[in-house]
């Protein structure tokens, strides 16, 4: 079996596991050396062409909103593609370097009530993702969690949901409640799965022997009898648990919100008593502090502090996790501060305030804390990466892709990792490079709109527009209510000189986004252009009226205006942009036509000075000053305006416009 080759592109390295329906391999992606992906090979139960023919539309849409569900969480083992090849469905995901969770709880040993309620907290702060979109597991088990040796985050793996439309099969018997052995799925049959995990690790069961749970129930009541003197647990946790195996899941908890909750009032609750204990061991300690020495109590004191220091941290993170996926940025920020108070050494506070601060545009602060992240954690390649995107922003281009580099390198199947280095080698204009990770980008996740977006923008100015259009058109496949490839289309079939096809894009670009301010912008360009003057004019008031405090929006007005013989409109525009940006080169070059044009021709020399003293290369404000100089009988000015034009265009490459400066100059010199 090793080294054969699945669609033409995955050769098999190892064999994972057998079952009877399910392969699992480990492979190499053949158009990317090094790279390991997991592969799952479904065997269906017909192979009748009516059957399949059902089956591979159940596939197809369980994998798609898998896919989706992927890309959008973090601790979500990726899907990357997925066919069908001889009757037989494969899943292509990311592997993910790490332990499963049975190397932590199924040992044979008691697992502390701290820990379980740690992994308990991680998995359900998950599981509100995947219920939020609709999605139920289906096989919660160890097996299926895995802790990520990058950064030591819990991932969920293997959603039953896609297998079982396949293989008929549903997940292990040992944490399926009776409604998904009906075939009735509940979103709390997870909740039901995750507290028979819990208990296996409370009560220290090897892995082999947790099915031995469903043989100890209540005969008239149906629930498991797990409870015995010999299990260190809390009466809050119990209870917490118990409700969430209930055999009835109308008496379970009926959402992963409810069961957090109470674990947080649980946490909350103990850290309480803690600190009431912690007070009165103080007092003891100090009345006989005489007896035993300060240095004692001191000591005491500190261990206690520790105790109540490791309850409470947890809490504060996984609020700060909430808050951020809620987007309150800066009350995330405040949480994983306290975390750090609390636990200097936490890579995955830093890491994550890190990421709030990126929201919130610190990105100097957003790469310190990624750095220090790094720094205690030197394996943690979501840091490298979040750093990447940091320097990015700071416009330190070369930092950032060596920063992109070192998130590959420990990780080669982040398909954000080459898209982010993608994107800082635009910026260095290592073009062929950017075009080659965005490919790489696009190959490990088939359905990553951005990735096809920057490439097809990126050929789009490399005038490779057959190409580029081919991206643009594969988003809209993946996704037709995106505007951006139909605006980028129209981009091209201006660049060609096809307006009406350029405005038939702009067109439905805005149709898919009523607020795509620059569609009606670019439209607005192209309709002026053809002479509608109408049509053109409502774009840009629908421009402004949308960003007041655009100045481009002004600008293109005005142009248009001066275009159709309403100076006065046009310098009332420019001078709103002027107002809005006092730097805004263009706009006083633009009111320096309008003002010549009727003759306010000191005003109009005004506005081309100040243009050359924000712009010293604007050639074409030398070139305007020079006619209206002419217009002003300075014919010396003008001359000097006209040389001075022909030497920046030349040096910029504008032959039309240096032909016709030649040409101003020729005549002014000959008169």
């Amino acid at each position: 079996m090793n080294g054969q080759i699945l669609d033409a592109r995955y050769q098999i390295l190892k064999v994972l596991n057998v079952e009877e329906v399910v392969q699992t391999y480990l492979v190499e992606d053949a158009t990317l050396p090094g790279s390991q992906l997991v592969v799952k090979q479904l065997h269906p139960p017909s192979d009748h062409p009516p059957d399949l023919t059902i089956l591979r539309e159940l596939f197809a849409d369980e994998a798609k909103k898998l896919q989706q569900l992927s890309q959008e969480h973090d601790q979500i083992q990726n899907l990357v593609t997925y066919f069908e090849d001889n009757a037989e469905f494969y899943l292509v995901q990311e592997y993910i370097i790490g332990h499963d969770l049975i190397a932590e709880i199924c040992q044979g040993e008691p697992l502390p009530e701290a820990k379980v309620i740690s992994f308990l907290s991680e998995i359900l702060e998950i599981l509100v993702f995947v219920h939020g979109r609709g999605v139920i597991h289906q096989d919660i088990k160890p097996a299926n969690i895995i802790r990520r040796e990058s950064d030591q985050k819990l991932v969920l793996v293997d959603f039953g949901g896609v297998q079982e439309v396949v293989t008929t099969i549903v997940g292990n018997l040992e944490y399926v409640p009776v409604e998904q052995l009906r075939g009735e799925p509940q979103y709390n049959s997870d909740i039901y799965a995750l507290g028979i995990v819990a208990i296996a690790a409370l009560i220290g069961l090897p892995a082999n022997e947790i099915s031995r749970l469903q043989t100890h129930k209540n005969l008239m009541t149906g629930e498991i009898i797990w409870r015995n003197k010999n299990i260190k647990i809390s009466q809050e946790l119990a209870k917490i648990i118990e409700k969430m195996v209930r055999f009835d899941y109308r008496k379970r908890y009926q959402s992963v919100s409810e069961v957090l909750n109470d674990i947080q009032q649980l946490k909350s609750h103990k850290y309480t008593q803690r600190k009431q204990h912690q007070q009165k061991v103080w007092l003891i300690l100090a009345g006989i502090a005489g007896f035993i020495g300060i240095v004692t109590a001191t000591w005491f004191f500190q261990s206690m502090k520790t105790v109540v220091t490791e309850m409470n941290f947890e809490q504060l993170y996984q609020e700060g996790v909430r808050k951020y996926q809620a987007g309150e940025y800066q009350a995330a920020v405040e949480n994983f501060t306290e975390v750090i108070a609390l636990d200097s050494q936490n890579d995955r506070a830093y890491n994550k305030r890190g990421d709030a601060f990126y929201q919130l545009g610190d990105y100097q602060q957003a790469k310190a804390d990624s750095s220090k992240a790094i720094e205690l954690n030197p394996q943690n390649a979501n840091a490298y990466y979040d750093r990447g995107f940091s320097l990015y922003e700071l416009g330190k281009y070369k930092e950032a892709i060596a920063d992109y580099t070192k998130a590959i390198e420990l990780n080669p199947g982040n398909a954000y990792a080459y898209y982010g280095r993608g994107l800082a080698l635009v910026k260095i204009q290592e073009n062929k490079e950017a075009n080659a990770d965005f490919s790489t980008a696009i190959r490990l996740q088939p359905d990553y709109i951005d990735a096809y977006l920057e490439r097809g923008i990126l050929r789009r100015r490399l005038k490779i527009y057959e190409t580029a259009i081919e991206d643009f058109d594969a988003i809209i496949k993946i996704n037709p209510d995106d505007a951006r490839p139909y605006y980028q289309k129209g981009l091209i079939a201006a660049s060609n000189n096809q307006k009406y096809a350029a405005i038939s894009e702009y067109t439905e670009a805005i149709n898919r986004n009523p607020n795509y301010t620059v569609a009606y912008l670019r439209r607005g360009d192209i309709q002026s252009e053809l002479g509608y003057k109408l049509e053109a004019n409502e774009d840009y008031n629908t421009v402004l009226k949308l960003n007041p405090q655009w100045g481009a929006g002004y600008n293109h007005r005005g142009i248009h205006r001066f275009s159709f013989g309403d100076y006065k409109g046009a310098i009332e525009d420019h001078t709103k942009a002027i107002e809005l940006n006092s730097q805004d080169a263009a706009a006083f070059n633009n009111r320096g036509n309008a003002n010549s044009q009727i003759w306010y021709l000191q005003a109009a020399n005004e506005d081309y000075t100040q243009a050359i003293e924000i712009n010293p290369k604007y050639g074409l404000a030398y070139y305007n000053r020079a006619v209206n100089r002419a217009k002003q009988k300075n014919k010396k000015g003008a001359i000097a305006d006209f040389r001075q034009a022909i030497r920046l265009f030349r040096e910029s490459g504008e032959r039309n416009s240096l032909k016709d400066a030649q040409s101003e100059l020729n005549l002014l010199l000959n008169r």
